[in-house]
């Protein structure tokens, strides 16, 4: 007796994802007319009833989901992770974490797993769905044995990815402002006074970068101050890149900015060890502020004026969004755009 066949049979057989296929039985209008065609077709041609295809639909739920996770050590996901375990559990999953390290290469004591093996190992087990929080996801040169294990587990099992959307692969995407953390910080210390600024911190190979750098140019661009490009120092997202950047500022440059916009709080107090170190004051000689709040800032002295992005509603977002995808109703949700706010320290 031939085997019916499942969600999962029908996605492959549309090359679409099993939560596209459910969307299009519930008729959800998150779905494309062009992908709903196609998916419409392959059910007809395997003349199958909506009831006999919903029984093939039954599977075994385990009620578990996925992060994973590039660096649990980073208070960025340390605080998203946690927001997240706790929406979870609020709705009755538990939580399996994979923490690859890959984050912070450089600096990592730990053994690097390939993001592509933890993906292949979840699309093998009982998960119910995913979440992606940073990775080779916010490289501008994706692997390709990441794109296509991506690929594979996205048609297998739900995905939402906090980050960017890859063309080419069907997830879910929450993605944070990039942009706005840059220029509120930015104009603040314009606010102030201070014509002379730079910025410290970042990856070159991280998208995220390139974004926060476009809006900090642009920014000093609209309030007419020069962009000297001696005073933007690239490396890296953690504390000793911070002090590091410090160290170019001052081997590059006779004279340093009067106030310098880090990408993050771990790369500010990094800095202000630094000028510490040789007797350069903040806030008096020179001033700065951060893109970025990571817990525990208000207590670092000086106080880091910094940008709050508030990941406690960026978590209950992912899990509204990965929620409603897991119950294959015809309910959709939009990601609301979470509202930046900036803290103001003593660090400017």
């Amino acid at each position: 007796m031939k085997k019916p066949l499942t969600i999962k049979d029908i996605a492959e057989l549309a090359n679409v994802s099993i939560a596209t296929v459910s969307r299009v039985l519930n008729n959800n209008s998150w779905v494309a007319d062009k992908t709903r065609a196609r998916v419409e077709k392959v059910i007809q041609e395997q003349q199958f009833s909506p009831n006999l295809l919903a029984r093939g639909m039954i599977s075994k739920k385990t009620q578990t989901l996925a992060i994973v996770v590039s660096d649990i050590s980073n208070p960025y996901f340390v605080m998203l992770v946690a927001q997240i375990e706790n929406e979870s559990l609020r709705a009755g999953y538990k939580v399996t974490l994979y923490d690859t390290q890959s984050a912070n290469k450089s600096s990592s004591q730990g053994e690097i797993i390939p993001e592509e093996n933890i993906f292949n190992s979840i699309t093998d087990s009982q998960i119910d769905g995913v979440i992606i929080l940073g990775g080779n996801i916010d490289y501008y040169n994706v692997p390709d044995s990441y794109f296509h294990e991506l690929k594979k587990l996205c048609a297998a099992i739900p995905v939402i990815v906090v980050g960017r959307q890859l063309a080419g692969v069907d997830y879910s995407c929450v993605e944070r402002d990039q942009s706005g953390c840059v220029a509120l910080a930015t104009n603040y210390l314009i606010s102030k006074g201070y014509k002379s600024i730079g910025f410290i911190g970042g990856s070159k190979s991280v998208y995220i970068t390139q974004q926060r750098i476009d809006s900090f140019k642009k920014t000093l661009q609209q309030a007419n101050i020069m962009v000297d490009d001696n005073h933007i120092v690239l490396n890296n997202f953690y504390l000793q890149h911070g002090y590091e950047a410090v160290d170019k500022l001052l081997s590059q440059s006779e004279k340093l900015p009067e106030a310098i916009v880090a990408i993050n709080d771990h790369v500010a107090k990094g800095a202000i060890r630094a000028l510490k170190d040789k007797n350069i004051s903040v806030p008096d000689d020179i001033a700065i502020a951060s893109c970025e709040y990571f817990p525990g800032s208000e207590y670092f002295i000086p106080r880091i004026t910094t940008v709050n992005h508030h990941n406690e509603l960026i978590g209950k977002t992912v899990m509204q969004v990965l929620m409603t995808l897991l119950k294959d109703t015809t309910e959709s949700v939009v990601p609301e755009k979470i509202q930046l706010s900036l803290i103001p320290g003593e660090s400017c």
